[in-house]
């Protein structure tokens, strides 16, 4: 099992380009498809996205994130201090039942991040928000079901 640990201050302006090399070197020691890879990247952009936009509301805070590469999976967790927020419980059909022309941006990458990881979970655990994200790994690119 590899473990590794990441520390960023979310008002930082290149934290999606930490976020997307430390989850791409995960992706690529893990063995993950470049599909998984991609799609583990963008939800886990997207979580520490919303954590300095929404939790920290621009002002800075710290993100951690933590990661193992297990025998069958890779495991990230995204924690924060922010107010608690269980993305699980976001709730996209109010957005999604207007017509496209009609909606508001933004609203959907919690959606995508969710639905594209092989497992998400959420829980307040000491005061701060713990996220974690799994890939399983094995197979190809053609193999992942769903993944699209």
């Amino acid at each position: 099992m590899l473990a590794c640990r990441l520390r960023v201050d979310g008002a930082n302006t290149s934290l999606p380009g930490v976020v997307a090399d430390f989850v791409a070197a995960l992706a690529d020691e893990a063995g993950l498809t470049s599909r998984q890879a991609y799609w583990l990247r963008l939800a886990t952009d997207e979580i520490t996205t919303n954590i300095a936009h929404h939790g920290y509301g621009g002002r800075g805070g710290v993100v951690d994130i933590a990661a193992e590469i297990e025998q069958d999976r890779l495991r990230v967790w995204i924690e924060d201090d922010a107010p608690p927020f269980d993305p699980t419980r976001y709730d996209p059909a109010p957005r999604l039942a207007v017509p496209p022309m009609h909606r508001e941006e933004g609203g959907y990458g919690l959606m995508l991040a969710i639905a594209k990881v092989d497992e998400f979970g959420y829980e307040f655990v000491g005061g701060r928000n713990r996220n974690t994200l799994i890939m399983r790994r094995g197979g190809t690119d053609a193999e992942r079901p769903g993944g699209g």
